[in-house]
């Protein structure tokens, strides 16, 4: 095969591929649980946050824009004794599952 045959194979194979990604980013932004408006009773919508954290203290966790959440029924992982990349601040990363606090993940 000559050189030029290949140089166009490899286009049109990169053409394709790069059309097959930008088809199921589509695809995927379209089909989002939730979109626009109110969701229906059987739709779930997950939403996550993360916020350096204040302190944590009787099972409150308070965080730095003055926001306090209850960690009863929450699950907690501490993730702070591996290596961090600050020892002065703690990140949490939160999931709410429509609008309720279900995991907080402690960095």
């Amino acid at each position: 095969m000559s050189k030029n045959k290949k140089n166009l194979c490899a286009l049109i194979i990169s053409f394709l591929f790069v059309l097959s990604v930008t088809d199921a980013g589509a695809r995927m932004a379209t089909s989002s649980v939730g979109g626009k408006g109110a969701p229906s009773g059987n739709e779930t919508q997950v939403s996550k946050s993360s916020q350096f954290v204040k302190k944590i203290a009787n099972n409150v966790l308070y965080l730095e824009g003055n926001k306090s959440y209850d960690l009863s029924g929450v699950n907690v992982i501490d993730l702070t004794g591996k290596s961090r990349v600050s020892d002065k601040k703690k990140l949490a990363d939160l999931t709410f599952v429509n609008g309720v606090l279900k995991e907080v993940i402690l960095r």
